[in-house]
């Protein structure tokens, strides 16, 4: 925190107070630190679009940040509402954040700085999607059915994947399949954390598929395990499979999402072997394991 507060911005400016190369230092801490599944699947990006897609995923960790690591809601509420007056000072040409002051000159550098600086654009609203999520998160009630779920996943990952897309230039019909494809990688992602999730009450499963399987929050994470347990689990790691092996369009997946979906692969196989990991911790893969899905993906 020391360093985003010493990169602070003059908010009454429209011209940034810190250098663009200490900006830019940031957002690669926040969303590129090595060995990093992001890192490895950004690294042969152009200059400038890796510059954009960089600041847009540091937005996004700095968004994430606050529902997990912020325990007082009027403390998170109140963060969270300051992102978004930041994101409304881009459209005005302020930038308050050294994040938003790389997000704004890498839109710049692929583009789309007018689509930025237009409260209605379409990138606005995906971004706008994005805080969505992270309210939903810190209001958390549940999630009734699969398609409350698909819609808090949509928020939260396909936006992301979206806007990914249009860094790239990718055609629509490109940009719409990462959309679908952050969806199944985000519920992966909620399915690595779906322990320490569910310990702190919060739990990234739709209410109906619990009752289905006869169990409840607790059952999650409670010992001895219900036998009903595995086979949700089981369940949920094959509707995941299913989903990330389904890119809706012409053509393999670019190169950034062919890495981030082959580590996803690989994720998924060590939690099905070991499904009982879910509850226990957060399946990780070894740097050089990680390196090596990398290079294969990317060819």
């Amino acid at each position: 925190m020391e360093l985003v507060e010493s990169l602070s911005m003059n908010a009454e400016s429209t011209r940034p107070s810190v250098e663009p190369h200490l900006a830019a230092a940031e957002c690669e801490r926040l969303a590129r630190p090595v060995g990093s599944a992001f890192r490895l699947a950004s690294l042969k990006l152009p200059p400038a679009r890796q510059r954009a897609v960089t600041a847009l995923r540091a937005l996004d960790v700095s968004l994430a940040e606050i529902p997990e690591t912020v325990s007082e809601p009027q403390v998170a509420m109140a963060k969270l509402d300051w992102w978004r007056e930041a994101l409304l000072g881009m459209t005005q040409g302020r930038a308050e954040h050294p994040v938003i002051q790389s997000l704004a000159a890498g839109l710049d550098e692929v583009g789309l700085g007018a689509e930025a600086r237009r409260e209605d654009s379409p990138l606005i609203a995906r971004l706008e999607e994005r805080l969505g999520a992270a309210r939903i998160e810190l209001e958390y009630q549940g999630f009734a059915a699969e398609a409350d779920l698909e819609a808090f996943l949509d928020a939260r990952y396909a936006s992301l994947f979206a806007l990914y897309g249009r860094l790239l230039d990718l055609p629509d019909e490109q940009t719409e399949a990462a959309a679908r494809l952050g969806r199944w990688h985000g519920r992966l992602d909620r399915a690595r954390l779906l322990g320490r999730h569910a310990r702190i009450g919060r739990v990234y499963l739709p209410q109906d598929t619990l009752n289905r399987f006869g169990l409840d929050e607790a059952d999650l994470y409670r010992e001895p395990a219900p036998t009903a347990r595995g086979a949700l689990f089981r369940h949920e790691l094959d509707t995941i499979r299913a989903g990330l092996g389904d890119w809706q369009a012409s053509g393999r997946p670019p190169r950034l999402f062919r890495i981030l979906r082959a580590i996803d692969h690989e994720h998924l196989r060590l939690m099905q072997e070991t499904p009982a990991q879910l509850t226990g911790g957060r399946v990780e893969i070894s740097p050089v394991r990680q390196w090596w899905l990398a290079w294969r993906a990317a060819w």
